[in-house]
C-alpha cells in the first residue's frame, strides 16, 4: 500500500506541469496544513485497538459526509471568525487542534476523545475541499483528496502498529503537543488582519516650487494678474 501510493505520488509530481489536475493534487490536497493532522490523526489510530481504529476510520468518513451536508451551516459559523473567509474558514488551525487535543492527555482518554476527533477532522476536510475546488464540482476533485487522506491515515496507522514500541504513547502526547502548537500559531497568524502599506508620501516643496514658478513675472510681459490693454490705449470692453 505505502509502494503504490508513493508510486501515484511521484507520477503526479511528474505531470504536475502539464496537467492542471495534478498540480492541483500536489498544491492543495499534499498542503502542509491538509496532510499534518491527517498524519496525526494515522499515529493516533495507530496508539488504540484495531476495532477503535475501524470506528474511527468510519466517524471520519461520516464527519465528511456530515461537512458536505452542513456547508453552509459551517460556512455561516466560521465567517463571523475575524479573517476567517481569508484562509479557508480556518479549516487547518481546526483540524490540528482537534487531533492535538485527543493525542495529549494519553492513552487513557484517547480512545474517547479520538471519535470525537475524526469527525471534526473530516468535516474540515470536506469544507477544504469545497473551498478549494476549482471545478464546477468534479467528482474527481472530491474523491482523489477523500482517497489520499484514508491513504494516508491507514498507511502512518498500519506503521505505527507494525512497529510499536512501550515508548509510543508518550510519543503520542508529544505529538499532540506540536499538533496544539501549529494549529495556535496557525490561527493566531490567519486571525492578524493584514497590514495595508501607508501611501507613499507627496513632496509638497517641489509643489510650491512649481507654482511659484508659473506666477513668477517675466521680463517684458505684464503680470498675470494685470490685464492686456487693447492696441491705442482703448479699454477692453465688459462682455454682458
Amino acid at each position: 500500500m505505502l509502494v503504490l501510493g508513493l508510486a501515484a505520488v511521484a507520477a503526479t509530481a511528474l505531470l504536475a506541469r502539464e496537467n492542471p489536475f495534478a498540480r492541483w493534487i500536489l498544491n492543495e490536497v499534499f498542503a502542509p496544513e491538509r496532510v499534518l493532522p491527517q498524519i496525526g490523526l494515522g499515529a493516533a489510530c495507530g496508539l488504540v485497538s484495531a476495532r477503535i481504529f475501524g470506528a474511527v476510520l468510519l466517524l471520519f468518513g461520516l464527519g465528511i459526509v456530515a461537512g458536505s451536508l452542513g456547508q453552509d451551516w459551517l460556512l455561516w459559523v466560521l465567517y463571523n471568525v475575524p479573517e476567517g473567509p481569508t484562509h479557508l474558514f480556518l479549516t487547518g488551525p481546526i483540524s490540528f487542534l482537534a487531533i492535538g487535543i485527543a493525542l495529549v492527555p494519553g492513552a487513557r482518554l484517547l480512545p474517547w476523545l479520538l471519535p470525537v476527533a475524526a469527525i471534526v477532522a473530516g468535516a474540515m476536510l470536506s469544507l477544504a475541499i469545497m473551498l478549494t475546488d476549482p471545478s464546477l464540482h468534479d467528482p474527481a476533485f472530491t474523491w482523489v483528496p477523500v482517497l489520499v487522506a484514508f491513504w494516508l491515515i491507514a498507511v502512518v496507522s498500519l506503521s505505527v502498529r507494525a512497529f510499536r514500541r512501550r515508548w509510543f504513547p508518550i510519543f503520542g502526547r508529544i505529538l499532540g503537543s506540536w499538533l496544539i502548537t501549529i494549529g495556535l500559531l496557525y490561527g493566531g497568524a490567519s486571525l492578524m488582519p493584514r497590514l495595508e502599506p501607508p501611501p507613499p508620501p507627496t513632496d509638497t516643496s517641489q509643489e510650491s516650487t512649481r507654482g511659484a514658478e508659473l506666477n513668477r513675472t517675466i521680463p517684458g510681459l505684464p503680470a498675470p494678474e494685470q490685464p492686456v490693454p487693447f492696441p491705442g490705449g482703448v479699454e477692453r470692453p465688459q462682455l454682458p
